[in-house]
């Protein structure tokens, strides 16, 4: 796997590198880094190409004083697939990540095929609850990676309070994309029901819990996750 950076309209994002045929773009969650889906690489099979972003702001992508709307982060991916002469390929998304995938979805052009892992976008965020507990979940996310901004994750958090940015139930009833919502059986972060509202709404969509999964079955349990995106990614 190699590291590289490409110069996005709204700064250099950098990410990791599988050559493949069948290229996938990984989205991590809020305060992540694309290095999050590294123990989920080796149980990948060879012929997918993984493209591991840092989302803009976050690990060694640039973090600008600017508005970070889920808007933004879906640019990085246009962009990112437009630099790669990528026509086809399949995004997964965990947490900010998920939300980031279905939007694009929805908002520019439908990958090949959806992959949803313990996804926010339809959840009450932190940006919508009260000062004191917006601050507290900002500094924890901060000090999860040295490498995370504190004016970033709060701009993002604000931004992501704004109701204009959460998915709408007519817009997942429209979505037209081969769809694989994957969910920590326990996780506490974005709990299993909003998962299981995710599959009344999504048109012939497929569920899978994972049990001791938590909020990042990729990291939790890589081999299964693994098996799970490689079949469906070959349907």
């Amino acid at each position: 796997m190699i590291r590289k950076s490409f110069k996005s309209s709204h700064g250099t994002v950098s990410y990791i590198e599988r050559d493949g045929p069948i290229p996938v773009i990984f989205l991590h969650g809020l305060g992540g880094t694309g290095n999050s889906w590294i123990k989920l690489s080796q149980y990948m099979d060879s012929e997918f190409g993984l493209y591991f972003l840092d989302l803009l702001g976050h690990g060694r992508s640039e973090k600008r004083e600017m508005e970070y709307t889920v808007s933004v982060q879906e640019d990085v991916i246009e962009e990112f697939a437009r630099e790669k002469h990528l026509e086809e390929y399949s995004l997964m998304g965990n947490s900010y990540g998920g939300w980031i995938a279905m939007r694009f979805s929805v908002d520019r052009q439908l990958p090949s095929h959806l992959v949803l892992e313990d996804s926010a976008g339809i959840n009450r965020t932190f940006g919508e609850t009260d000062e004191e507990r917006r601050r507290q979940f900002v500094k924890m996310v901060v000090k999860s990676n040295s490498m995370n901004s504190e004016y970033v994750i709060d701009n993002i958090v604000r931004n992501n309070a704004n109701p204009v940015w959460k998915m709408k139930e007519s817009e997942l009833r429209g979505l037209k994309v081969k769809t694989l919502i994957i969910w920590g059986k326990d996780d506490t972060v974005i709990p299993i029901e909003h998962g299981l509202r995710l599959k009344e709404l999504i048109p012939s969509c497929v569920f899978q819990e994972i049990d001791g999964g938590g909020h990042v079955p990729h990291v939790r349990k890589p081999e299964q996750v693994a098996g799970l995106v490689n079949s469906f990614l070959k349907s």
